[in-house]
């Protein structure tokens, strides 16, 4: 049966599946949970797809999870399409079709809460997708919980790019679920050569030269030569270099002419790519024959007629059709889903021969290239400007190289200056980065373990169970180790010999010495100004540090006092055989060791403490919390707690806080919408005046909305006061145009200009995630019927036209 089961799937592709493939396949065939790290673009979706069969073949179910909803969508399709639309299922928040399929992809959060609460029936098979992302510092927390909770005979297909302890992650998984098996695949199917390009286009391969020879030949660039300034301050003249990259205009028809187009141009902002874009265009260059020109206007204007309430007539929307006639697309988070979609599929046609787009689309979206420009080596994070990670590079990278079509892949890092070669050479040939844990305890999380184990032991070991205590044991390990050596030292110290008086006696003459230091420090400070007279009888002031008294007869006798208790103490030290001893500066030494050592094995067993506790210990604070607003009572949830369990949401707390304190009272559902659009993910842009505007016109809304700053301010003074550090997030970005649109308002393009000002992509993936928050909320029973009602007409209102069409793409 194993036998004719993997030869009909091997009839399923035009090549042979790899060595690494065909192992992973057998594991999963013995009925094993398996772990595969292997390049982008290497094939690991094929062994997820295996796994699909498998329980299609069998009769089972398989849940597959993505971190990303783009990605989800994206699989969603790509699965239809190969194991027929009635057996696959899609399960977003916002989206739900056909969920009772044998195979249902779903976002991470929501597979957490189905194993939370055990409502994940006759589930078979989990795959984890993109599994790196374990590492995301906003949501690898919620991979961990999944693993942590994921019933015993499930079996765990995890996928994962190139990470430097992949297999400390698998020693994770076998302690905490079941015995994982480990496929570790290094080579890629299309080797990857990396080339440093220069702001005239000049392109040098990396692979094969030694830095030395790098540098010599960057050096000798034309677009790399210094010019002389003059220093601003010292007037000297500099050496200065200039910072020019590469522009698209001159490095593209150089890819054209060496046929390494199709290709991704990844710029690290949205801005950045739209003005690539838009100066591509200005100087006149097209990548298309006249063919593919056609092709492309045919494809268009079916895509128009087709689709014409998905695409409104902005600026942006026109500058993606201008690029995609000329055979250059943009793609990034605030683009229209639909035109991303249209991009992608030229550029798989071959229709678009390069692509502006943020990092985004390195994360699993299916669009290979022949070549990947990186214009940077650094981007912009929360903390400035920072530079990328060797994991980063690969996943990008990753893309160039198409399995049957190239025979290499090529990224090309466009440089501003020499010294970027030493840059980019230790990006390339770093080691990968192992994943670190991004762990963390939040409400929702902290109401399910409560609800889920409620014993305070139970939970503490499910708590315990995680990757970051995982991680922590280990280094609790070489703490302890490190603990124990300093120890033994201590012993040996604490051992020396003192042939001439007591330990005792030594430390009371260092006590004394000490007592005597500080006088003198004292003298210093308590010094009077004293006048001398210089060589013609002038009188001069003599000067002393800033502090000293003035010369008054009372400053010079408590000066003179001072000065007779030093001398007294002085002569009483003396006295002491320790001051004369000749084996004082040893033991001295030995005994400001032993303090050493001491304060060493403190800090350290604080910091083994710590590290025991620290989960523990913010579930606790987190408890704390909820107990604070009334959530948790008598170690059980409240009806209120019970709410916060079921979101699958950042900002969870202040929502309940919302709905329960009575700020939606009175409102009608589309005024319902608008101010609950307050509280979906922070937004890119700054505030514009839209939210000001309306609550002139409705100043009714302004209650509401000052509610809620005040109950985010509640909240925020609460989890400062327990130490606890969650994110808070309350704007009104969103509040105008939700409540227009959630109003019956029909021109989108009048309420993006008139009532939002930014990107369409970033206004409806808003909207969709406000329709999925007020979802949430209407299956929860602890909400009183009319308050449900309101909802469900208000999701209704805004979950229509473009917004709706949205949902899938």
């Amino acid at each position: 049966m194993r036998t004719e089961l993997l030869d009909t799937f091997r009839l399923r592709y035009p090549f042979p599946l790899d060595p690494f493939q065909e192992e992973a396949i057998h594991y999963i065939l013995e009925g094993d949970s398996v772990i595969v790290s292997a390049p982008t673009g290497a094939g690991k979706t094929l062994i997820a797809e295996f796994a699909i069969y498998q329980a299609l073949s069998t009769g089972r179910r398989l849940a597959y999870t993505t971190p990303l909803k783009a990605l989800s969508n994206q699989k969603f399709a790509d699965f239809c399409k190969q194991f027929g639309e009635e057996n696959v299922g899609i399960l977003t928040g916002d989206v739900k079709v056909n969920t009772g399929a044998p195979l249902v992809v779903m976002t991470t959060e929501i597979l957490r809460n189905k194993l939370y609460t055990r409502t994940l029936k006759k589930t078979a098979y989990v795959v984890l997708d993109e599994c790196h992302y374990m590492g995301d510092e906003g949501r690898g927390t919620v991979w961990e919980e999944i693993i942590i909770n994921c019933p015993w005979d499930i079996q765990l297909i995890a996928l994962s790019a190139t990470v430097g302890n992949i297999d400390e992650i698998a020693e994770w998984i076998s302690e905490v679920h079941r015995p994982i098996r480990r496929v570790v695949h290094h080579l890629r199917p299309v080797p990857l050569h990396y080339h440093l390009c220069g702001s005239e286009g000049e392109l040098i391969q990396v692979n094969g030269l030694s830095r030395a020879q790098l540098l010599a030949a960057v050096a000798s660039w034309r677009g790399m030569a210094t010019v002389r300034m003059r220093g601003r301050v010292t007037q000297e003249r500099r050496r200065w270099r200039v910072r020019r990259r590469v522009r698209p205009s001159v490095l593209l028809p150089g890819l054209k002419a060496k046929r390494w187009l199709p290709a991704i141009y990844f710029i690290f902002s949205r801005a950045g790519c739209e003005e690539a874009l838009r100066r591509f265009l200005e100087e006149g260059v097209s990548l298309l024959a006249p063919a593919q020109q056609q092709e492309v206007d045919q494809a268009i204007e079916t895509f128009l007629s087709e689709s014409s309430a998905l695409v409104s007539k902005s600026e942006l929307n026109e500058l993606v059709f201008d690029g995609l006639r000329r055979g250059a697309g943009v793609h990034h988070a605030g683009i229209l889903p639909a035109l991303k979609r249209l991009t992608e599929t030229l550029f798989e046609r071959g229709l678009t021969h390069v692509v502006f787009a943020t990092e985004t689309m390195s994360l699993g979206i299916h669009m290979p290239a022949k070549s990947v420009v990186l214009q940077d080596l650094t981007k912009r994070s929360d903390f400035g400007f920072r530079t990328l990670s060797h994991n980063e590079l690969t996943q990008m990278a990753g893309r160039a190289g198409r399995r049957g079509i190239d025979p290499e892949g090529k990224c090309i890092i466009a440089l501003d200056t020499p010294e970027t070669v030493e840059d980019a050479l230790h990006l390339i040939r770093k080691r990968s980065e192992p994943i670190e844990s991004q762990f963390r305890i939040g409400y929702s999380s902290a109401a399910l373990l409560v609800l889920t184990y409620g014993d305070p032991e139970d939970i503490r070991r499910n708590i315990e169970s995680s990757f970051g205590q995982f991680q922590n044991r280990k280094r609790i390990q070489v703490i302890e180790q490190e603990i124990a050596e300093l120890t033994g030292r201590l012993d040996q110290t604490r051992r020396v010999d003192i042939p001439c008086c007591t330990l005792e006696e030594l430390l009371a003459y260092q006590t004394k010495r000490q007592e005597l230091e500080t006088l003198n420090q004292d003298l210093q400070r308590h010094r009077p100004e004293q006048h001398q007279f210089g060589r013609r009888g002038r009188r001069r002031r003599r000067s002393f540090p800033k502090g000293h008294g003035e010369a008054t007869p009372g400053a010079v006798q408590d000066y003179m006092e001072l000065k007779r208790r030093i001398e007294e103490k002085a002569l009483a030290l003396a006295e002491l055989r320790c001051h004369r001893c000749k084996e004082r500066h040893r033991l001295e030494k030995a005994l400001k060791r032993e303090r050493r050592l001491t304060e060493t094995i403190r800090n350290q067993t604080r910091t083994l403490e710590h590290l025991r506790n620290t989960y523990w210990e913010q579930f606790l604070r987190v408890l704390e919390v909820l107990r604070r607003f009334g959530y948790f009572r008598d170690r059980t949830l409240t009806q209120e707690g019970l709410l916060i369990g079921d979101l699958r949401h950042d900002n969870e707390l202040l929502v309940a806080r919302v709905v329960f304190s009575g700020a939606l009272d009175g409102f009608k559902p589309y005024e319902m919408m608008a101010i609950l659009s307050c509280l979906v993910e922070e937004p890119r842009e700054i505030e514009a005046p839209f939210a000001s505007q309306l609550l002139k016109r409705q100043p009714h809304l302004k209650r509401g909305i000052r509610q809620i700053e005040a109950l985010a301010r509640e909240v925020m003074d609460v989890q400062q006061a327990h130490r606890v550090f969650l994110p808070v997030s309350m704007h009104t970005t969103y509040l105008s145009a939700a409540y227009e649109w959630a109003a019956g308002e029909e021109d989108w393009m009048h309420l993006v200009e008139e009532h939002y000002g930014g990107h369409e992509g970033d206004m409806i993936r808003a909207f969709r995630r406000l329709i999925d928050l007020s979802r949430q909320l209407l299956e929860s029973p602890q909400l009183s019927p009319t308050l449900r009602e309101d909802l469900r007409v208000g999701v209704r209102s805004l979950d229509r036209g473009i917004v709706l069409e949205s949902a899938l793409i």
